[in-house]
């Protein structure tokens, strides 16, 4: 192919797709080379947005209480009495269906690391931790952030209590952690 009719290629894909040029070219050269068989199949590039809901399956009672009600809940295995949280609805132990419990929603935090930086469109605060949590009414750590105006007063040990976000999205980030006074 020209290499004029190859630039108008790229040009007018590239800005239709809000990619660099140079982005396609090593994926599409063969293709307009003409290196492949006139009976290949003929692939130009493309962008496709997908809209999905999906499922938390058996944990969806989790997420339904932190987003309506503002409430923690763990879930309690009938047969050795172990309480998990996040929730499972089967005991990996036994094998057995678990039952709802409410959680006070504090704990200590076993161990923790602090972020100075994020990607991620639901932390609202950096820098901030990322620690391992022994809830109260739970036997297993539930990792989560912990959000606090000093990070350097951070130790094992410390106290929290859940917080909810005013505004929820639906997922595990509508739950932080805050310190909670010694």
């Amino acid at each position: 192919m020209a290499t004029s009719k190859k630039d108008a290629f790229y040009r007018y894909h590239a800005a239709r797709l809000r990619l660099p040029e140079d982005k396609l070219r090593p994926i599409y050269d063969d293709e307009l080379d003409g290196k492949k068989k006139p009976d290949d199949p003929f692939e130009v590039p493309d962008k496709m947005d997908v809209f999905f809901k999906y499922s938390y399956g058996g944990q969806s009672r989790f997420f339904r209480e932190i987003f309506h009600h503002e409430r923690l809940l763990g879930a309690k295995c009938p047969a050795c009495g172990k309480v998990y949280c996040p929730p499972r609805s089967v005991c990996p132990r036994c094998y057995e269906k678990t039952e709802w419990v409410n959680l006070p929603g504090t704990g200590k935090v076993v161990a923790f690391t602090i972020q100075h930086y994020s990607t991620s469109a639901f932390v609202k605060k950096v820098p901030f931790l990322v620690a391992y949590v022994q809830l109260d009414g739970a036997d297993f750590l539930m990792m989560a952030n912990i959000e606090m105006d000093d990070v350097t007063k951070a130790k094992p040990g410390m106290p929290v209590k859940v917080a909810y976000r005013p505004e929820k999205s639906g997922s595990i980030t509508d739950i932080y952690f805050e310190p909670l006074a010694d």
